[in-house]
């Protein structure tokens, strides 16, 4: 035993690494099996935005056209679809009208459905390439943690990072927020090192980091807010060794100036192959069908249209249409439901309460604790204070610009933040693990890392499903829907569920990125407008709960008549199933809470086409 112990203290560097290598793996290996399937757990069917996203990177790496999905910048996208490039049976997107239609979602169910390509396949390859993004998100974070915190905490950081569930589920689907915290991560790390270092070199370095950011996904966009703030904070700290307040700040503000410039020239030259093969007339209908007349958007429109026609210009042209087209999303708002809280714009404490619900526990304690003891123990040091600004800056932004914004349809969009939340915790626990050791303290904070383990592996393989233990699993629909929970990952789950129980039909009303009726031939089509029915029914959580607010609006029939049944199943928390006899439906004939203006009436439910 004391050799044993004597080894690790000789080899403590080599062990190090060894451990974070296998955290890492084990969490490859977690999102891997958990996308593909495993021990008889079929795998995630294509989640909504994954229609969109794959054709789209698809048509940039082999086609440079960019005229699918230009709302989101190209990277993620592109690198995911890399291994497409290798598939030589692969039938392309320009023999289907969606293409010169422009209309990305007919696009990506050609692509994946209808052109005879293996959807499976298709995702499989793709989603690779984005896992392996969120692998070197956690290296990235666990060399960030262990510069500045040393090798125990770096390891802790690494777990909760690992083993986080909102980063397990979406870091293994084709999407950008999981690139979006990578690009945050990266640009802030550099920022911080171009003010520290004062070289020509970790400037461009800050400003190549800043337009990967961008690239990556237009929140990072939000990045020229924070890095603004920044220069003041450090002015204020450094006034008495930089000879004052105002020189300090206009040397960093300079700074700031020229990695601003530098990541946009970057931004645009890396935007030019995407689009090379774009035509100026699809980019000038990108332009009007976007940009409409509103006065507020008229300037820029007209703007464009000058840029359109060259493809140096054009690459402007399209990274300007694509954060204009971001700021009209989350200024357009969604519908959203949260807690039995239904609305067709957004809900102002919707951020707040989903974190509640979706945080883990442990996550939670340890953040508490971090925000107490900061405040508690406010460092003297300006180094400490300094660092402390560049990560609680770029969480405080970005929660004061989503929760003033109107986008509320999931808990991933806080996505950018969460590696400064746990770089948070690793500065707390620093110093309690470092010089000033506390036995108890430490063996909390190995406790709540166990915890952290047991609790989000009991939901495996469902991790977009994730709910802590505030919310029971069987009613997890009535809290969140959409991305928070039903994204349409279900599917080939629900087809394992109707061979099973060898059901000969069932109606489906779906939520996602895959086709019912591709994967299960028995399935019907259905809709909370086509009225009560009886027999088997599948009901994506999403729809079940947002019926209600269009029912309302809209005088239809929503699945409110639902609401008197139980579930016999709930697939991955995101299906819910129903099975309901012709008797069951006479004995109580629902009856909608709303004026129906359309579709069957409460008396006119039993007709044979019902049942």
């Amino acid at each position: 035993m004391k050799e044993a112990i004597k080894f690790c203290q000789e080899n403590k560097k080599w062990l190090t690494w060894v451990l974070a290598g296998l955290i890492l793996s084990v969490m490859f290996v977690v999102a891997l099996l958990s996308s593909r399937g495993a021990f008889g757990d079929p795998g995630d069917s294509a989640i909504v935005d994954e229609v969109a996203h794959i054709p789209s990177g698809y048509s940039y790496d082999a086609y440079h056209d960019y005229r699918l999905n230009p709302e989101h910048p190209p990277f993620a996208k592109a690198l995911a679809a890399v291994p497409l490039l290798f598939e030589k049976d692969l039938h392309g997107l320009k023999n289907d009208a969606s293409w010169n239609g422009i209309n990305q979602w007919n696009a990506g169910w050609h692509f994946l459905y209808h052109a005879g390509n293996d959807p499976k396949k298709i995702l499989d390859a793709t989603r690779l390439p984005m896992m392996l993004l969120m692998i070197a998100l956690g290296l990235f974070l666990f060399f960030w943690a262990k510069e500045k915190f040393g090798r125990k905490i770096a390891l802790i950081v690494l777990v909760l990072f690992a083993f986080y569930p909102d980063i397990l589920a979406h870091g293994r689907l084709v999407t950008t927020d999981v690139a979006a915290a990578f690009g945050f991560t990266v640009a802030l790390y550099f920022f911080d090192k171009a003010f520290q270092k004062n070289t020509w070199r970790y400037l461009i370095f800050a400003a190549l980091a800043f337009a990967l950011a961008q690239l990556l996904k237009f929140s990072a966009l939000l990045l020229f807010g924070v890095f603004l703030i920044l220069p003041v904070v450090w002015a204020i700290l450094y006034r008495k060794t930089e000879k004052g307040f105002w020189p300090s700040l206009w040397r960093r503000l300079k700074q700031y100036f020229w990695i601003c410039l530098l990541s946009v020239i970057a931004v645009w030259i890396a935007y030019i192959p995407f689009v090379w093969n774009t035509p100026p007339s699809i980019e000038h209908q990108l332009i009007e069908t976007n940009l409409t007349n509103d006065p507020r958007t008229l300037p820029l429109r007209n703007f464009e249209h000058k840029l359109e026609n060259h493809v140096v210009t054009r690459a402007l042209d399209h990274y300007l249409l694509g954060g204009m087209l971001v700021i009209g999303r989350v200024e357009g708002g969604n519908k959203v439901y949260i807690l039995g809280h239904l609305s067709d714009k957004s809900i102002s404490w919707f951020f707040p309460a989903a974190y509640v619900l979706k945080t883990p526990i442990p996550i939670i304690i340890l953040l508490l604790f971090s925000i107490t003891m900061i405040f508690v123990a406010w460092p003297k040091e300006k180094e400490k204070k300094w660092f402390l600004a560049v990560l609680l800056t770029p969480i405080l932004v970005y929660w004061a610009i989503t929760l003033k914004g109107q986008l509320n349809i999931g808990i991933r969009h806080l996505m950018p933040t969460i590696p400064f939340v746990l770089m948070l915790i690793g500065y707390t626990l620093a110093p309690y693990f470092n010089s000033k050791p506390n036995r108890w303290i430490q063996i909390g904070t190995y406790v709540l890392l166990g915890y952290l383990i047991v609790s989000v592996m009991n939901y495996y393989p469902g991790f977009i499903g994730y709910f802590n233990e505030f919310t029971p699993k069987d009613v997890r629909y009535e809290r969140m829907i959409d991305s928070s929970l039903d994204w349409g990952q279900d599917l080939l789950r629900l087809k394992k569920y109707v061979d099973d129980n060898n059901i000969k039909s069932i109606k489906v009303d779906y939520f996602g990125g895959s086709v019912p009726s591709y994967y299960i031939p028995q399935a019907k089509e259905w809709h909370a407008q086509n009225g009560p029915t009886s027999g088997w029914i599948a009901v994506s959580a999403t729809f079940y709960q947002s019926s209600k607010l269009v029912g309302r609006e809209e005088g239809k029939w929503s699945y409110d008549w639902l609401d008197a049944y139980k579930p016999v199943a709930q697939i991955g928390g995101s299906i819910l199933v129903f099975d309901i006899t012709p008797q069951e439906l006479q004995k109580n004939p629902p009856i909608s809470p709303y004026p129906i203006t359309s579709g069957p009436t409460a008396v006119s439910i039993f007709s044979e086409q019902n049942f």
